[in-house]
């Protein structure tokens, strides 16, 4: 049965403090050894003693080199050699012939005819008054009562139109020596028997106004 030794035996062990002891055993001679050699005072006196201080100068860089120059080299340049002599030829130059403007006269149109006149109605044939109303010489003429006692005689021309069926109708005055005969002559052919002539035909007729 193995035996494993306690903490407190192993720290008994006399082997465990040898290099400890050593150590302090070797101090304590050093120590002894300089406080009698004066070793101690040395020491002092170094501490004692002014501290040399010098001032360390900064180390100046030397500035960069300045940058080369650039030289510029200039090129002479020569000047053009002069045109060469040309003779001047004249060249004669006609003038452009003026461009031959033609304007069309532009009419205007003439204006529409205007339209022609409408035919007259043919005019109805003149028939004689014995033809167309035989009793013309029946109807009696008076003559006007006003003419009486101005004391006026006078003649009419009077004219009428008489239908196919024989009426008397448009009765007018052509010519009269005075209007005082005019209604007496219009009434004489109002009082006509007249004939028809299958058209209508106009008839004249004069009167003559005898104041005795």
């Amino acid at each position: 049965m193995n035996y494993a030794p306690s903490y407190a035996e192993q720290q008994r062990d006399p082997r465990k403090h040898l290099v400890g002891i050593s150590t302090v055993v070797v101090f304590h001679f050093v120590l002894v050894y300089a406080l009698a050699n004066g070793l101690g005072r040395k020491v002092v006196e170094v501490f004692k003693a002014p501290l040399d201080v010098s001032i360390i100068e900064e180390i100046k860089t030397p500035p960069p080199p300045p940058p080369p120059k650039i030289v510029k080299v200039q090129t002479k340049v020569s000047a053009p050699p002069p045109p060469a002599y040309v003779p001047r030829t004249e060249t004669q130059v006609q003038a452009p012939t003026p461009p031959i403007t033609t304007t069309a006269e532009v009419r205007p149109e003439p204006p529409p005819a205007p339209p022609a006149p409408a035919p007259e109605p043919a005019k109805p044939a003149q028939v004689n008054i014995a033809v167309a109303c035989p009793n013309h010489q029946s109807v009696p003429v008076n003559v006007p009562k006003q003419a009486i006692r101005m004391g006026l005689s006078g003649q009419v021309l009077a004219e009428f139109t008489v239908a196919a069926s024989g009426e008397v109708k448009d009765i007018g005055i052509v010519q009269t020596s005075n209007s005082v005969f005019n209604q007496a002559a219009i009434g004489a052919i109002s009082k006509y028997r007249c004939v028809g002539q299958g058209r209508d035909v106009r008839v004249r007729v004069p009167f003559v106004f005898r104041n005795e």
